[in-house]
């Protein structure tokens, strides 16, 4: 899939629709390719001459080829994009209840003086967010300078970080009043599931961080002497780089509080299987006087007490269940059932 836009008399993208290489005119600022085919890479090369990576590369990139200029002096960049997708749903569960996953992706950035390339496996919502707002042009950025179409694509994704942060953080607020709530979790909570629900938040969570710690080496490759060409982005480029800083230690602050729940939820397990245990740890116990007793007088011989008469069954079920009783009342004035 190929979608192109070019900057109006104002400032703001607007989208053309290509249906060949014909189409790709030298006024496009902006070719954002999506899972394309071969034909449609054909077609910038076409047009524009240039080569474009393949999805697979893109994964199997080294750290040190993520960022670096080439002798033409075109910027290459590769950085990670964070998307969260709903997991399986099981048929009539609500949908609130369906868990939800992330997964990261590779997104390359190939910045020219007069026109960005970017090329990705499937669609974003930083990318759609990015489209809305360009296409508004609320802050009134020239968005003929391609630079800036770069420059608001990494800002869409560190907002998009910024959501899902702030969603897990509200999940982590829910999860700690079930789990803390004593009635709740006796009666309705179900352990287990809060286990897979809070390891998958911290599987976000650790994805998440990767793309921050991600963007923050591309932001400080961008901030340095001649890697823009111009010092016209330094402070767009701090304010970023400020705003990663404080969502990487607010990621930090939000792994603490899973790892809390997970141990308070373990640890509430824990407990609940030890009761249990416990629980059939006592009844061997109350059971051994009455086993007993009741083994005495099976016993093959004419000397016990009460072992003849026509109510010595009944004697000897009453000894019986006094001995069952008072080991029950005994570990009830323990409390320990």
């Amino acid at each position: 899939m190929l979608e192109a836009f070019y900057a109006t008399e104002r400032g703001s993208l607007e989208d053309v629709t290509i249906n060949g290489d014909f189409d790709l005119h030298q006024d496009l600022v902006w070719l954002d390719l999506i899972a394309p085919s071969q034909e449609e890479q054909q077609w910038i090369m076409d047009a524009y001459d240039q080569n474009l990576p393949t999805l697979k590369s893109l994964e199997d990139i080294s750290s040190s080829a993520r960022f670096y200029r080439d002798d033409d002096g075109i910027l290459h960049i590769s950085t990670y994009f964070l998307t969260k997708n709903k997991n399986f749903q099981v048929d009539g569960e609500p949908e609130e209840n369906a868990s939800t996953l992330a997964t990261v992706q590779t997104v390359a950035f190939i910045l020219h003086k007069e026109r960005l390339f970017t090329l990705r496996g499937e669609k974003l919502v930083a990318f759609r967010a990015f489209r809305a707002r360009a296409r508004r042009n609320d802050y009134e950025i020239d968005y003929k300078d391609p630079t800036w179409i770069l420059l608001g694509l990494l800002e869409a994704k560190l907002d998009e970080l910024a959501d899902i942060l702030e969603d897990i953080h509200k999940d982590l607020e829910k999860y700690s009043t079930e789990v803390l709530n004593n009635r709740h979790r006796e009666m309705i909570l179900d352990l287990d599931d809060m286990i897979t629900r809070l390891a998958h938040l911290e599987d976000m969570l650790g994805k998440a961080q990767l793309c921050l710690i991600d963007l923050r080496r591309v932001l400080t490759f961008l901030s340095r002497p001649r890697a823009l060409g111009s010092h016209i982005y330094d402070a767009d480029i701090r304010e970023l780089s400020e705003d990663v800083r404080s969502l990487v230690e607010h990621d930090a602050f939000l792994f603490q509080k899973v790892r809390f729940l997970l141990d308070t939820t373990s640890g509430f397990i824990n407990t609940e299987q030890n009761d249990t245990i416990r629980r059939f740890s006592i009844l061997p116990s109350m059971l051994a006087p009455p086993m007993l007793v009741a083994s005495v007088y099976g016993m093959n011989t004419d000397v016990l007490p009460f072992a003849h008469g026509t109510t010595s069954f009944i004697v000897v079920s009453l000894i019986i269940v006094a001995f069952f009783i008072g080991p029950l009342m005994y570990f009830r004035w323990k409390k320990w059932i």
